[in-house]
């Protein structure tokens, strides 16, 4: 699928909050529950947050259509989500490295979280090369965080490990 990465800006929340909530009530249910689900979209939490960080936000576009978003706050990936209507086509890990691209510009070293019983996301990003470093209790909703790191790779550290093998 062709698509382009860019910022977004206030035109583009509305359809942000949208598939934000579509994906959450789709997606999260089954490792974190409808109780916490549905006291999470209806808190107003979430559309704060994405308000909040409309100018951290990328999305992928194929024309006028966004198809998923990240917020993207100094070396950290703060939040990443693919329209629930376009799963499972590639896109997630397409709006992944681009990230990767954007945030290993200026970092050496970047991070993400994911809860651990999302197994889907950290499986998700396993197969991406990230590495769990660490995990705690979230103290929004006692659920238990992995944080994920991935190191930029150099010229070097590729000579070395094709030499190593």
């Amino acid at each position: 699928m062709d698509t382009t990465f860019k910022r977004t800006d206030a035109s583009d929340l509305e359809c942000i909050q949208m598939i934000a909530r579509k994906t959450v009530d789709h997606s999260y249910r089954y490792f974190l529950g409808d109780e916490i689900v549905d006291h999470y979209l209806n808190s107003g939490h979430l559309e704060a947050h994405l308000s909040n960080h409309i100018n951290n936000t990328w999305a992928l576009y194929k024309g006028n259509n966004i198809l998923g978003f990240s917020i993207c706050i100094d070396n950290v990936i703060d939040f990443m989500m693919v329209d629930a209507d376009y799963h499972r086509q590639g896109l997630g890990t397409k709006l992944l490295q681009c990230c990767e691209d954007l945030l290993f510009e200026n970092h050496q070293v970047i991070a993400l979280e994911s809860y651990e019983k999302n197994y889907k996301a950290c499986e998700f990003y396993e197969a991406n090369n990230w590495g769990k470093v660490a995990k705690y209790i979230d103290s929004k909703n006692n659920e238990v965080k992995y944080i994920f790191r991935k190191h930029l790779r150099t010229e070097t550290d590729l000579l070395h490990s094709l030499f190593i093998l």
